[in-house]
């Protein structure tokens, strides 16, 4: 049976880095190079972008992202964004909407109320331990229900948004691997990227906030530190927390063993294939990071935070799942995997199976069922 659908509108808040942006820029790239009209909606300006995508794919920023100062000026400044998030979808004139994160999927719902709009909410993160505000809370619960489905990544968060929207169709679709470069592009060199030329690294990506947990992994690395002297840590991104975790470094003169290169797009073709990939998330939905990390051959270790690092790494196999917040386990594990070749190489060969058990192929497949099956 051939799908109803040819014209699909994917909305998301910015593309200035993070998973989720990645999963929206990749979702939108695949559906444009297959021959899809895509429409990519941010509520940020397209100046603020820093995602690639597939030139096919129709962009449009709508510069509505500006902070409010106080209660009244949050409730117009998002009656202003339904609104004008309302027009460019009616304008878009999509047969499919994708909505990602979730302030955007309330945002998005309540902009399509009203209007003929068939709308699929992707819930990006772990709902029972990521709070986004009383009001929001409050909002999604009175908006999910008027989705046509909901995409989960996990079956654990597909459990814990039952109760939100009972009668709604509730789909759990995992993260793809990224996309093989194209043919005739090459990966950026460590000297383009500002990553050092050689050297033993554990290696970290992610937004530099309170959830990634890097001060557990800085917290380990002292640890482990004296017993890896040729090891050095790498933190890649931005956030909240950067100053925070550099002061940290300091305090224990280690400042020259921690590099923090800010947000770096597509970091791991770069990094050598020797390094050890760390997730020392307090919570996931499904880790991008920890994908790519293993997509490219770097042994990884994770804390088996409640969603997410155990869906992706089998313990003693392919990866080194680590109790939650047990940080003297993971300095442990850190200082164990640096100082064993045979066992990190084994580890990162394993790890490769991401790229079957993850394909864009299959998660793709899961994705058109959804969309094809949208009353």
């Amino acid at each position: 049976m051939e799908p109803d659908w040819q014209r699909l509108t994917i909305v998301i808040h910015s593309l200035t880095g993070g998973g989720s942006e990645h999963a929206a820029a990749t979702m939108a790239s695949h559906w444009a190079d297959s021959g899809r009209d895509v429409t990519l909606v941010t509520l940020d300006s397209v100046e603020n972008d820093q995602i690639a995508f597939s030139p096919k794919v129709e962009r449009v920023g709508l510069g509505v992202m500006s902070d409010s100062t106080g209660i009244w000026s949050a409730i117009k400044a998002n009656q202003w964004r339904i609104q004008t998030l309302r027009d460019a979808l009616v304008k878009s004139g999509p047969d499919r909407v994708i909505s990602l994160t979730d302030r955007t999927n309330v945002l998005t719902l309540l902009a399509a109320r009203g209007t003929d709009l068939k709308i699929i909410v992707s819930e990006r993160t772990d709902i029972r331990h990521h709070r986004i505000g009383r009001v929001w809370e409050w909002l999604r619960k009175r908006t999910y229900p008027g989705a046509r489905s909901i995409v989960v990544q996990t079956d654990a968060v597909r459990a814990a948004m039952k109760p939100i929207a009972r009668n709604t169709p509730i789909h759990v679709i995992p993260n793809a691997v990224s996309l093989p470069l194209a043919e005739g592009d090459t990966a950026p060199s460590r000297q383009e990227l500002g990553l050092p030329e050689d050297g033993n690294w554990f290696v970290a990506v992610g937004r530099l906030s309170y959830e990634k947990g890097f001060d557990r992994l800085i917290e380990a690395f002292i640890q482990a530190a004296e017993q890896c002297p040729t090891w050095n840590l790498l933190i890649i991104g931005d956030g909240p927390e950067k100053s925070k975790l550099q002061e940290a470094t300091q305090t224990h003169g280690l400042q020259d063993r921690v590099l923090f290169p800010g947000w770096i797009e597509s970091p791991w073709p770069a990094i050598p294939k020797s390094s050890i990939a760390v997730l020392p998330s307090r919570y996931e939905g499904f880790p991008n990071a920890l994908l790519e990390a293993m997509s490219h051959g770097l042994a990884p270790i994770a804390f088996d935070c409640e969603s997410g690092p155990a869906e992706i790494i089998t313990h003693n196999n392919d990866g080194l799942l680590i109790p939650q917040d047990d940080v003297v386990a993971l300095a442990a594990a850190m200082k164990s995997l640096a100082n064993d070749d045979s066992t990190r190489t084994s580890l990162a060969t394993a790890a490769l199976s991401v790229n079957d058990r993850f394909s864009p192929e299959q998660v793709f497949t899961l994705w058109e069922a959804v969309l094809n099956d949208c009353p």
